[in-house]
């Protein structure tokens, strides 16, 4: 090898160590643990939650069964986990039913668990599934 190629090769090592120490520094810092809300960010309530999906108005209804249904998608798509077992006929507008019967005989808390809890809840398995 001549001089040049050993110099793009030392070069081109340790620009590639550089950017895997960044990566892993970024990552670290994006990490759940250190993960805070923006200042002045309140997250949404079950009952706030509630609110939009009782609305008769078509905007808060439609937030309603976006919220859910994005809620579904990132914690039970593409597969449920074990045990739940959702019917081949569920829809968003069937989701936010059931996510809002839940809310309506719980207490408060954060949506997304409220969404998650009235999932495992109203779709277990059944023998008939499994």
């Amino acid at each position: 090898m001549d001089k040049a190629s050993v110099a793009f090769l030392k070069h081109t090592t340790t620009a590639a160590v550089a950017a895997l120490i960044l990566l892993a520094t970024n990552a670290a810092s994006l990490s759940p643990a250190s993960a805070q809300p923006a200042p002045g960010w309140k997250p949404l309530s079950a009952k706030d939650l509630a609110v939009k999906c009782h609305a008769s108005e078509p905007g808060p209804h439609a937030a309603c069964i976006a919220y859910v249904q994005g809620i579904f998608d990132l914690q039970f798509a593409p597969a449920p986990p074990r045990g739940i077992c959702t019917p081949p006929d569920l829809t968003p507008e069937l989701l936010a039913e059931v996510v809002t019967a839940y809310v309506d005989t719980h207490e408060d808390g954060p949506a997304p668990a409220a969404v998650g809890q009235a999932i495992v809840r109203f779709f277990p398995c059944t023998e008939q599934h499994r």
